[in-house]
This record gives C-alpha cells, structure tokens and sequence, in this order.
C-alpha cells in the first residue's frame, strides 16, 4: 500500500512550549500561560493546518480549472469553552475576488473539503465553511 508520511520532532522548551521540526523547517510552539508569546498554541497551529490544507486545495483547483481569480484569502476561526478541552465550533470563511461563475466557486469549495487531509482527519462534521465571492469591477 502507498502512503506518505509526515514526521514533525518537537523538543520541549523547559517551560510551556516546544521546538518543532519539519524536514528543514523549524518553528516554535507555545501558550500564553507564563505571560510570554514566543509562538502559536497548538490550536493556533491546527486552525492554520485547516486553514493552509484548504489553500493548497484551492489553489490546485483554481489552477486546474482555468480561473480568473485576483485575490483570496481563508480566514478561520474556532472556539471552545473555558471547561471543556475542545474546540466546539471551527468556521472558516473564503473571500475571493473573481469573474468566474458561481458554480464554479462552489464546486472548487466541494472538491477542496472532499480531498483535503487536515480537512478530513479534523472531521468535516465539526468544520463549517461559507464563501464571500466578489467581482471584480
């Protein structure tokens, strides 16, 4: 069976955060619990792997298909309450800026969520998306 694998090594810092490792790149991990930021929280990290798993679709798809697009951006967001260690709700919202027709946007939207990794191992059931399409004058 065929497989890609990823491996991330992460070191911890001695206090609240770690050092992480990807092949050659390097980045740090942290909270905000001893008042100081020197990186993302995890979750920081996961809404961005959601967030960067949809991008690369999009723009696989956009390229794929031929598109017309001036700009776009992803933002997405999450939320959990202060009791419970999860994530409740994660949204995520595409602003494009693009001639192409509608349908076209939505399909792009459809094809991004069913091929994206992050997108399904996080678990389409909990992440809810919405597109902003603006034209162009």
């Amino acid at each position: 069976m065929e497989r890609l694998e990823y491996i991330v090594e992460l070191e911890w810092d001695g206090n609240v955060g770690s050092f992480a490792r990807v092949r050659e790149f390097a980045f740090t991990i942290d909270t905000n619990t001893d008042g100081g930021y020197k990186g993302p929280n995890p979750t920081e990290y996961l809404l961005s792997a959601i967030g960067g798993c949809l991008t690369v679709n999009w723009g696989r798809l956009i390229k794929k298909m031929h598109l017309n697009v001036e700009e776009m951006s992803i933002e997405v967001r999450g939320w959990r309450n202060l009791k419970e260690p999860q994530l409740q709700e994660i949204t995520y919202r595409v602003r494009i800026v693009t001639d192409a027709p509608e349908k076209k946007i939505l399909r792009i939207k459809e094809l991004s969520e069913k091929y994206g990794t992050v997108f399904n191992t996080v678990g389409k059931e909990k992440i809810n998306g919405e597109i902003e399409i603006v034209h162009p004058e």
